[in-house]
């Protein structure tokens, strides 16, 4: 439409101006003694300077003469420097690149000539020479003192600009701080999203396991009932943390197993083998229970005859350092199998994808996850992930209410 095209037009204008513009002048400050100590002694270095300049290239004078011309214009620059920057923060503030230049064009007309006419004051009181012509005078000090106010300019527009690219580091760096906070907490969102969505799951499928047992064998549901209250109470600990012990996992996954033991008898067997270095390496929570229900799922339940799983987890040392060092989570079944085409993103149910996506969150890039079909039959579940222990910038491993079975503890090796 016709007026968006305008006020588009009227943005890009604004924008244009904006980038731009000088930034604004320094706020205004009177020297201090200590400043207009430093002044003094800068202009006197100036005009020794000059003189040097002067007696080296004329013809010869004396230095009385040299330092009577020298040192007036450093002097009375001094002087006016306060009185110039005050002008250009009241009279160019606000206003553009080139707006603010041409606001110095009759200024600085205006500085050189005050400079000059003090200059002319000043020397039949120092006892200067007169000059042969007052015009041929002028005319070669006056570009002198434009050049002067130039420089004065110059510098107090650096000082602008040097301010300014401080004050953007600051904000930058502010930026990134909060960016990063935002980050994280976005990150921790998404991971208690996704545990909000794994433990509804995990909840109907326990009930449903004692739900068979209702009728059939009350006394086996009740006790049921109290496994998978104490296991409930548990998770509200281990679903705090984004991150806990194997150990912790391994005794969580244990009470989940002793459900799943009632439910399917002697159809089911669970081995797991887990190196001592790595029970105390941290591990997403809620991590393998669901790899193990989905093995259950698909290896045991869909078939009469008894299976088994088996559960294995061991530390990888890295050959550059400990910071290489990696942790290997396996999970393999020996049911039937994947079927053909089968793709984690397209066919997976929801505890493999939910293990995938909360490794993205926490592991961006620094972790493997793999579903393949394993060696002589079933299905195998691989994760791969850095090699941390509790305390290693992570948050420090608490309770979770369960014991750790005497067979998850180091020295063990075999769990059963």
């Amino acid at each position: 439409m016709p007026t968006e095209r305008r006020t588009g037009a009227r943005e890009a204008a604004s924008d244009e101006e904006a980038s731009s513009a000088l930034p604004p002048p320094a706020a205004w400050r009177w020297p201090t003694r200590a400043g207009l100590g430093v002044g003094f002694a800068l202009c006197t270095l100036v005009g020794l300077a000059l003189a040097v300049h002067w007696h080296a290239l004329g013809p010869p004078t004396s230095w009385a003469a040299l330092l009577r011309e020298t040192m007036p214009p450093p002097y009375l620059w001094g002087a006016l420097l306060p009185l110039v920057a005050w002008a250009d923060r009241r009279l160019g503030a606000g206003r553009g690149m080139r707006a603010r230049l041409l606001l110095h064009v009759p200024l600085g007309l205006g500085w050189a000539t005050v400079a000059l006419a003090a200059q002319v004051a000043l020397r039949p009181v120092l006892g200067a020479s007169r000059p042969a012509s007052w015009l041929t005078f002028v005319a070669m000090r006056y570009p002198e003192e434009l050049l002067v106010y130039g420089a004065i300019v110059g510098t107090l527009v650096a000082r602008d600009y040097a301010a300014q690219a401080r004050r953007r580091e600051r904000e930058a760096a502010a930026l990134g701080v909060r960016a990063a906070r935002l980050e994280a907490g976005l990150a921790e969102a998404r991971l208690h999203a996704l545990g909000s969505q794994l433990h509804p799951h995990f909840l109907f499928n326990a009930l449903n396991t004692v739900s068979a047992y209702t009728e059939r064998e009350p006394g086996t549901a009740r006790r049921l009932m109290a496994q998978l209250g104490q296991l409930l109470r548990a998770s509200l600990d281990h679903a705090a943390r984004p991150e806990v012990t194997l150990a912790e996992e391994l005794a969580f996954l244990d009470a989940y197993l002793d459900i799943e033991r009632a439910r399917f008898e002697d159809r089911l067997t669970v081995t797991v083998r887990a190196d001592a270095a790595a029970l105390d390496a941290l591990v997403p929570g809620f991590l393998l229970q669901p790899l193990v229900e989905n093995a259950i799922k698909h290896g045991i339940t869909s078939r009469a005859a008894a299976g088994g799983v088996d559960v294995d987890a061991r530390v990888i040392i890295g050959g550059a350092g400990p910071e290489h060092d990696r942790l290997v989570l396996r999970v393999r079944d020996d049911g039937v199998g994947l079927p053909a085409g089968w793709r984690l993103h397209e066919h997976g149910g929801v505890g493999l994808r939910n293990a995938a996506a909360r490794l993205d969150a926490l592991f961006p890039g620094r972790h493997h996850f793999r579903v393949a079909p394993a060696a002589g039959g079933g299905v195998l579940v691989e994760v791969e992930v850095p090699f941390r222990l509790a305390g290693q910038g992570a948050v420090p491993a608490g309770s979770t209410g369960l014991r750790t079975p005497a067979r998850a503890r180091p020295g063990s090796g075999v769990l059963s």
